[in-house]
């Protein structure tokens, strides 16, 4: 009989909690040494229902990572040159440290990164993120070089991904380096990034 004041979870929510137990396991015992039993077990499911969202613990992973992407690509959406690049690339660089500040999602993106090396669908899955948030930085460069908020003539593409991977050695520096200032690594590079593009603020064109 149905308790007063539940309700069924919808399929979404249910897939939902389904994750967040398993992010947990995850961060507890890493992705090799967690079973499905235990991720069973956080989300208080019995391994048939688990199984009806997720029919393997692979499944689970690809999930999270479309997770992360889909929240990365919504953040990125929002942001425009108006303002010039650096403003831009600030506010994505904040959404990154709020990550860092969190070890769970350091364990969770190591692992992340170890899987994708040994596993061709999760590397597949990660590239085709990676591939999709590059083409949208890519396109605010473009945006900043044609308001005349940057001067920098380097392929947009190109621009993007190092930024990217600056931002992954970031991560992985501090997963084993726990005191590393993060915040003041990332202002450093951001004025780096700055010089070497020649950004300046909106409103101040590039002389002819």
């Amino acid at each position: 009989m149905k308790t007063i004041g539940t309700r069924n979870r919808t399929f979404p929510e249910r897939r939902e909690e389904i994750l967040r137990a398993a992010c947990a396991v995850f961060v507890r015992d890493g992705f090799h040494a967690a079973s499905m039993k235990d991720i069973c077990a956080g989300a208080g499911l019995s391994p048939g229902s688990v199984y009806r969202y997720f029919p393997s613990k692979e499944e689970i992973i690809v999930a999270l990572v479309d997770a992360d992407h889909a929240r990365w690509l919504a953040a990125m959406g929002s942001l425009t040159v108006g303002e010039g690049l650096l403003p831009a690339l600030r506010a994505l660089a904040d959404l990154g440290l709020r990550d860092l500040e969190s070890k769970g999602f350091l364990r969770l993106w190591v692992e992340t990164a170890a899987e994708a090396a040994r596993n061709p669908r999760v590397a597949d899955r990660l590239v085709e993120c990676y591939r999709t948030l590059e083409g949208r930085l890519a396109t605010l460069v473009q945006e900043a070089r044609s308001s005349g908020t940057i001067t920098s003539d380097a392929d947009p593409r190109l621009l993007a991904r190092l930024i990217f991977a600056a931002f992954d050695g970031l991560i992985l520096r501090s997963s084993f380096e726990p005191g590393l200032d993060t915040r003041a690594v990332t202002q450093g590079f951001l004025d780096f990034i700055g010089g070497a593009v020649g950004a300046r603020p909106a409103g101040v064109r590039r002389r002819r």
